[in-house]
């Protein structure tokens, strides 16, 4: 009996340790290939930069994911996007924007009061930290479920003595 209880704490253990590192790793990953793109639409359009390369399905993923994830530059808010001489943003920092046209200077000047003010990287550790809770919760049952099935199978073997 004891056994059972040390492999269940053991696998209980290592499950939410790795659903840890798989959320640590998740957030890396989406902050390490965002930030390269944001950095090269930045650098192209904000920076004016000719010799920076970006293709069009690159322009709409920076836009896109800014508006599904009602965000604004990749850190800071909209401040990522401005400089002293530049104060439009893309299209996709707005909450107006439709999801169609995007300016041929790829950037556009937005009302403040419809412009999301938070940047991507905070956006998709708040949404990273509330699937955190779900993973949590659902590893959780899970484990649950084990024990209890590790219990009907120690009752059925003990009975199988037993008769």
């Amino acid at each position: 009996k004891q056994w059972y209880q040390r492999r269940v704490a053991i696998t209980a253990g290592i499950v939410v340790i790795l659903a840890i590192v798989k959320k640590q790793a998740f957030i890396d990953a989406t902050e390490e290939a965002a930030g390269t793109l944001f950095k090269t639409y930045k650098d192209k359009f904000v920076d004016d930069d000719q010799s920076v390369e970006i293709t069009d399905t690159e322009i709409l993923a920076v836009n896109s994911a800014q508006f599904i994830f009602q965000c604004c530059g990749l850190t800071e808010g909209p401040s990522y996007w401005k400089t002293e001489s530049q104060t439009d943003v893309p299209p996709g920092c707005c909450s107006d924007w439709n999801g169609e046209k995007i300016p041929d200077s790829k950037l556009e000047s937005c009302v403040e009061t419809k412009m999301y003010q938070t940047g991507c990287t905070e956006k998709v550790k708040d949404l990273a930290d509330q699937f955190g809770v779900t993973t949590l919760i659902i590893v959780a049952s899970v484990m649950a479920f084990e024990i209890l099935c590790l219990i009907a199978a120690c009752c059925s073997k003990k009975n199988d003595h037993i008769a």
